[in-house]
């Protein structure tokens, strides 16, 4: 008889597949916000490598998913580049708030040194009708 067992092999991928389906919500950082949507964007996936600055509609300041004061932003946001000075700080904003909350946010990120900021946005996807 020269059939394949292939019992082992079914058993490795739904192993595999459980260990995906447990991990991939994990990889995104920050918490949980409607970007705005842009026409020009550049694609990246968010998997961590930033340190998320998070700003809810409500105009709560959250580091990653610990919230902040705009006073503590500051001393919050060289914590975490303690941990890891390579990362970069990325701006995610309810795309509600006004434009000049968001602002305020990045002002008080730039007085504190920070010059380099990326803001999160979805891509803009035109319909039929425009």
């Amino acid at each position: 008889m020269g059939d394949i067992n292939v019992t082992p092999l079914v058993d490795v991928v739904l192993v595999l597949l459980i260990i995906f389906m447990v991990v991939t919500p994990m990889l995104s950082s920050g918490i949980d916000v409607m970007l705005p949507k842009a026409r020009t964007t550049e694609s990246t996936q968010d998997v961590g490598q930033h340190i998320v600055v998070g700003i809810r509609n409500d105009g709560a300041l959250f580091i990653d998913t610990t919230q902040t004061t705009l006073e503590e932003l500051i001393p919050d946001i060289n914590e975490a580049f303690r941990d890891d000075p390579a990362r970069g700080i990325l701006i995610k904003a309810d795309s509600t708030l006004p434009y000049s909350t968001v602002r305020e946010v990045m002002d008080a990120i730039a007085e504190g040194g920070m010059t380099t900021l990326l803001l999160a946005a979805e891509k803009y996807q035109a319909t039929a009708e425009e």
